[in-house]
């Protein structure tokens, strides 16, 4: 079912109030490109964000009743009901009725990240060897991060979580790894972990159970990560992470993980008992089982309303989420129906810039991150191209287009070799995190105000790929990674 991944610009959310990376133009949605009931939803559901994001996302207040909204937005009741259950999908903001109720803020949650994630990764086939080998490049990292930037509350945490697994009273495993990178203080790394951690559960056998003698393994090595930690070696935290990590994926290879359990998982209807969910979640399994058939038929409204057993409100609010997703898109007129469609990261870009937003989350959060997996990618290249894959024309095809590159144009160009080295990895995972910070970066307020009006330096980011281009095609594996590692920090420059 491996499908080749697809490049796209990237949807994001509409913010209002402050210069964050989250922040996105008014009616960028991911929805945009649909009927146009559904093009004016996702245009109140972004107006909706923008306004709640300006009150600073009060969790758990009110911020207008339906009346209030309805009149505020100036549309049917249907749009806006249609924007709410974005809004509800997305777990931003819930409607509360009866007296006093309205429209109130909900509190950050990593699900809908989570759900956008699993379509893809179902879609291109991505194993979970890849999801651990992108868990080792993050949590590496925030192991050595996290022993030089341990403070006295974190020391107290990672010891008495240590403590409650060593008592038995501790039975998430994920528990420690989400402490340690919290402990490094960028909270960009913390979710992009806790992420990936779910990923990996979803592709484990609904049965499996772990024995007793595999989560006391699991607890002491946890035990010597935090002591590494707490002595502030980061390079003895780096490797015990490491060495812990690789057991893991030893000790999984033999549980039989597979791919296939993201298609029997209910992704799309999250944990949410809603018709319209299931609905869509029932048309997701199909697709994926029918092995993701690009411009298929799935179905006129009538057919689909009767094989689902579901009304028309709610088979067109199933669609919605289908289409926020980039499974399948409803086609009006003669001919038309439900018909499959190629996923792209939109969605992904969306929910991951929803979290960025909402956890105060910084350009040079994220760029700590991005270095992490951009690193590791590059030891991938390097091992592939040293087994005779043949990577160099596609690097030198980006070369050539930098050269080309107007300064205009290369604000884009100029990222194209960080995702086709991504890309030539041979992980799906990586390439997708590379794709999803990228465009992040580049269209939500990565460069800071005092140096927007500086010119890109084009000439030397084009000799400087070259260079890392020239080390990689030689094999030379210290060289190589000695120049990315400077390019990466030099980039630092643009995002602080």
């Amino acid at each position: 079912m491996a499908k080749s991944t697809q490049r796209s610009g990237g949807g994001s959310a509409t913010r209002g109030g402050g210069p964050r990376v989250g922040s996105r133009r008014q009616g960028s949605s991911s929805l945009a490109g649909r009927d146009d009931q559904s093009k004016l939803a996702a245009l109140v559901a972004d107006r909706l964000i923008g306004d709640i994001a300006a009150l600073g996302w009060p969790e758990g207040e009110i911020v207008g009743s339906e009346a209030e909204l309805l009149e505020r937005c100036g549309v049917s009741r249907a749009v806006f009901r249609e924007a709410v259950r974005l809004l509800e999908h997305l777990h931003v903001a819930r409607m509360r009725r009866g007296p006093g109720g309205g429209l109130m803020v909900l509190a950050p949650t990593v699900d809908s990240a989570t759900d956008a994630v699993a379509i893809y990764l179902c879609y291109v086939g991505a194993e979970i060897d890849e999801v651990l080998a992108a868990r080792l490049a993050l949590e590496e990292a925030a192991a050595e991060l996290a022993a030089r930037r341990l403070t006295e509350t974190h020391l107290t945490q990672l010891r008495a979580l240590v403590a409650a697994e060593q008592a038995g009273t501790a039975r998430d495993l994920r528990a420690l790894h989400n402490l340690v990178a919290q402990v490094t203080g960028n909270p960009a790394l913390a979710f992009f972990v806790d992420l990936l951690n779910r990923m990996m559960q979803l592709y484990l056998p609904v049965s499996t159970r772990f024995s007793k003698e595999t989560l006391e393994a699991s607890h002491t090595a946890h035990a010597a990560i935090v002591d590494a930690i707490l002595q502030g070696d980061g390079g003895l935290a780096r490797a015990r992470m490491r060495t812990h990590l690789r057991a893991e994926a030893a000790y999984l290879a033999g549980q039989r993980p597979s791919r296939h359990r993201l298609v029997e998982l209910p992704v799309i209807a999250g944990r949410s008992p809603k018709r319209a969910e299931q609905t869509a979640a029932h048309i997701f399994r199909d697709v994926a089982a029918r092995d993701w058939p690009v411009g298929a038929l799935l179905g006129s409204e009538a057919e689909l309303m009767e094989r689902y057993g579901v009304s028309r409100a709610v088979l067109r609010e199933a669609v919605r989420l289908l289409e926020y997703h980039q499974v399948a898109r409803m086609r009006r007129g003669p001919g038309g129906g439900l018909f499959v469609v190629e996923p792209g990261s939109e969605a992904i870009t969306e929910a991951v810039a929803l979290q960025v937003d909402r956890r105060g989350i910084r350009p040079r959060d994220l760029h700590e991150v991005r270095v992490a997996v951009e690193m590791a990618v590059l030891d991938l290249v390097l091992a592939r191209a040293g087994a005779g894959d043949p990577v160099a024309s596609r690097l030198q095809d980006v070369l050539d287009a930098e050269r080309a590159a107007s300064p205009e144009a290369f604000v884009v160009v100029g990222h194209d070799l960080h995702g086709v080295l991504a890309s030539v990895s041979g992980n799906r995972v990586m390439e997708l995190l590379v794709g999803v910070l990228v465009r992040l970066q580049r269209f939500h307020g990565a460069v800071p105000r005092e140096r927007a009006g500086e010119p890109v330096p084009t000439d030397e980011v084009v000799e400087v790929h070259r260079r890392i281009v020239e080390a990689i095609v030689a094999g030379d594996l210290d060289l190589a990674r000695h120049r990315m590692r400077r390019h990466l920090d030099a980039l630092a420059h643009w995002v602080r």
